[in-house]
């Protein structure tokens, strides 16, 4: 085995974003499922998405920086739930970075939402 590749160390960084909203999870849920409206809470701009159409599983979304679209990254739906307002998602970027996410919605005691990104 090459020796340069025995010495190579993977590093694995475990984040937990999350954030409450006072909207209810019916109208968060209607915000992330609507790929036209990522723009709104990404802070990126959608260039591409195929299929076509509502998200759904096995759909590639290709997002870009607003003033600088040269720098994009992608996203990949693997599953979701409507019904228990969850998406797992693949976001790739640049330099071989791949986040496995699991996005959730939960409702607060509040009657607000919990968003969360496992």
């Amino acid at each position: 085995m090459n020796s340069s590749l025995t010495n190579l160390r993977i590093v694995v960084v475990n984040v937990c974003p999350a954030a409450t909203t006072t909207a209810l999870p019916e109208k968060v849920w209607n915000v992330i499922a609507s790929i036209d409206r990522w723009s709104e809470w990404t802070g990126a701009a959608v260039l591409t998405v195929e299929p076509p159409g509502p998200i759904q599983p096995g759909q590639h979304i290709r997002l870009g920086a607003p003033t600088l679209r040269f720098l994009q990254f992608t996203i990949d739906i693997s599953d979701l739930d409507p019904q228990r307002r969850w998406i797992d998602l693949v976001a790739r970027f640049p330099f071989g970075i791949d986040n496995h996410e699991h996005l959730t919605l939960t409702e607060t005691k509040e009657g607000g939402t919990l968003v969360r990104f496992n």
